[in-house]
This record gives C-alpha cells, structure tokens and sequence, in this order.
C-alpha cells in the first residue's frame, strides 16, 4: 500500500494517530521540564547535607547526595536521549515505562533518606520535611502531564517521612504527619487537575490537527480515486530525486496509461468510467511497497514513484501492476468491462537525480508502449533525449 505516513517528505503531524500524539506530547513536555527539575533536585540533596552535617555522619550523607546526584545524571542522560530521537521513532509505551521507573527509583530513594537519615531534634525534622515538601512541589511542574509519573515520585517521598514523623508519638510530632499527609492530598489534587488542563489543551490542538489533516489530505489527493495528485505528485518527486543524490540510491518511475477506457465511458456513461477508475486506484496501493507512491496525473492516466529501486525491481512492480489490471474486470448495468495498460518504465542508477530527464524517459516509454500494440511494458533509461509525447502533463518538472 501507499500510506502517507510512510512517505519521508510528508509532514510527521499528518500521519501521527490522535491517541498517540497526545501521549508522545505529554512525554515531550515531561523531558522538556525534567533537566530544570534535575538540577534542583541535587541542589535541594545538597542542602539536605549542608543542614543535618552537624546531626547525622557525614560519611552517610555523602553516599546518600552522591547516589542523588548519580540518579539525575542517569536521568538526565535518558533525557538527552530521548530528545535526540525523530518523533516517528519514539515508543511511546516504553519510554514511559522508562521515566516512571527513573521517578519511582527517585521518589524511593528521597523517601528513604527521610527514614535512615531523621534528625533526632524537632528543628530539623522540621527542616527535612520543607526540603522534602520543596521538592515535591518542585516535581509537579516536570510530572504536571503525566500525574501516574508524578504519584510514583510523591508517594514515596512523603509517605514515608510521613510514618517516620508519626512514629515520634508526641502531639507536636502528629500534628506534623497531619500536615505533611494535608499537603501531599493538596499536591496530589493540583497534579490530578492540572493533568486535566493538560489534556484539554492537547486535546483541542488534536481537533485542529485533525482539521488540518484533513485539508491537507484533500489539498494532496485526488477525490474520485483516493491517490495522490498531480502537485503532490511532482513535490514527492522532487523529494526523491533529491533523497536519490544524497544517498546515491536510484529510484524510477511508472506512468500507466489506461486501454479501451473511452469505450467504457461511451458504452455504460461517465459512472462506470469513474467506478473503473476507483478500482484501478485500489489496486495500485496494493501492488505497491510502504516507501512508494501512486499519484493520478491525469484522465485515465497514473503514475508511480518507486524510491530506492533499481531497474530489476521496477521491472518486476509493473510486471505485478500490469498483470494485475489485466485481471480486472468491471461488471456494470449487466455487462463485464476489461481494461488494460500500456505502462511505461524510467529506472535511473545510484545518484541520477534529473526529474526532467526521469518524467520524459516514462513518458516516451509509456508511449512506445501504446503505439507498440497497448498492454505492455517499455523499460527506458532516464536520460536527456527523450521528447515528451504530449499524453503526459508535464508541465511542472524541473531539474532537481
């Protein structure tokens, strides 16, 4: 088939599903904010040690802020990988798995500092717990569209300090966990109806971009037979003879010219003619490869761009085209209509990137073709000579 999305020069946000680019956008803003968050997370472990020096070894602080800072740098390496990916690559279950197992590992560890490394006295206990309290508001803005992320780093952060605090067992240490569990319910609830936001927003910008597919699909395609046109066509061309002479690759070029059409168009009307013209359509996106495209440029007249395809192959895929419209047949109003093809074959080497040379060469041989007795192959190489034969517009090639 010839979907569009596995065609290079169309642009990512016409091919990328609703549910999927609403998830792939969360992440993007999650990696966006979590270098800031990164970097504060440390200089909050930091402070952590610069206060409880005094109450806890130091030799346990150290290790306990140097696997904080060993933690953001494997973080924040996740981070500069996952920017460095094209969006189409992106898996977008996997690389959420990945950042709410770096969350919860860092939730886990902060709510673990809280229990082994506790101050005995109430000042800083109190100090321990604004840190924390910091920190988790802090996570919010990095977590904000994501709030499953957010509770696997919140919960076993506070949690635990929460049940270390209560532990103390006097009225000043409970009413310390009572606030401590108030202010994890308030941050729990912002992160739930900011994810809500969040979604809204994305939301309506996927409405647009569904508006916006859908304009650019009828802007590039043709409306009776669902290819792609004739503008559309010339701007893949152009992107494939350019892709062509970068990675020195060749590609080639059908035009496929319908036989005994008109007799279907005078003998059961314009309807059938069209009804033909939808089944010649379907049948070409499914001769065809995910990397090429099928474009009609004209009445009965289609092309297709086959990019990084040597001579043999395209000489195979029309064989397979050809062969497969000769097995067509129209049943309309009681009678059986057969058509065929005259097609017409321009193949290029590795780096020839001429698109004048390469739509004249498919034009000739398309000709050659028809006046060679219809429904049949001819095969010419894309060089300068040929002549346009007048059946093609070609009115729009260029030399790349």
């Amino acid at each position: 088939m010839e979907p569009d999305s596995a065609h290079s020069s169309v642009p990512l946000w016409v091919t990328l599903d609703t549910k999927r680019w609403i998830e792939l956008e969360k992440l993007r803003l999650t990696f966006a904010n979590l270098p800031v968050a990164l970097a504060l997370s440390y200089l909050a472990s930091f402070f952590w040690v610069a206060l409880l020096r005094h109450v806890q070894p130091m030799t346990y602080l150290v290790a306990w802020m140097l696997v904080c800072a060993l933690i953001s740098i494997m973080r924040h390496l996740q981070t500069r990988q996952f920017q460095r990916l094209r969006e189409e690559d992106v898996d977008v279950k996997y690389w959420r798995l990945r950042v709410d197992i770096g969350t919860a590992v860092s939730g886990v560890w902060w709510g673990g500092g809280a229990i082994v490394l506790f101050p005995a006295d109430l000042p800083h206990q109190v100090y321990v717990a604004f840190i924390l309290a910091g920190v988790s508001a802090a996570a919010m803005t990095s977590y904000a569209a994501m709030r499953r992320t957010y509770f696997l780093f919140v919960l076993p952060s506070i949690l635990p300090l929460m049940a270390r605090i209560a532990w103390e067992g006097t009225e000043m240490h409970l009413s310390m966990a009572i606030l401590v569990g108030m202010f994890l319910i308030v941050v729990m609830r912002s992160a739930i109806n900011t994810e809500r936001m969040i979604a809204t927003v994305l939301e309506l910008r996927s409405a647009n971009l569904e508006l916006t597919r859908a304009l650019h699909h009828e802007a590039t395609h043709d409306a009776l037979v669902d290819l792609v046109n004739y503008r559309e066509f010339h701007t893949r061309l152009q992107h494939v003879a350019s892709m062509s002479a970068r990675e020195q690759q060749p590609y080639a070029l059908l035009f496929v010219d319908l036989d005994h059409f008109k007799q279907i168009n005078d003998t059961a009307g314009h309807a059938a003619g069209d009804e033909a013209l939808r089944l010649v359509g379907a049948l070409l996106k499914n001769q065809l490869r995910s990397t090429d495209t099928a474009a009609r440029v004209g009445g009965d007249e289609f092309a297709v761009l086959l990019s990084g395809c040597p001579r043999e192959r395209a000489e195979q895929i029309a064989g397979n085209i050809l062969s497969a419209v000769q097995k067509l047949e129209l049943c309309w109003d009681g009678k059986t209509f057969k058509v065929g093809a005259s097609i017409g074959v321009a193949y290029t080497n590795a780096g020839e990137y001429d698109t004048a040379a390469v739509l004249h060469a498919a034009d000739s041989a398309c000709y050659a073709a028809k006046r060679s007795g219809r429904n049949r192959i001819e095969m010419y190489h894309a060089e300068p000579r040929y002549e346009a034969s007048g059946r093609f517009n070609l009115g729009s090639s260029r030399t790349s």
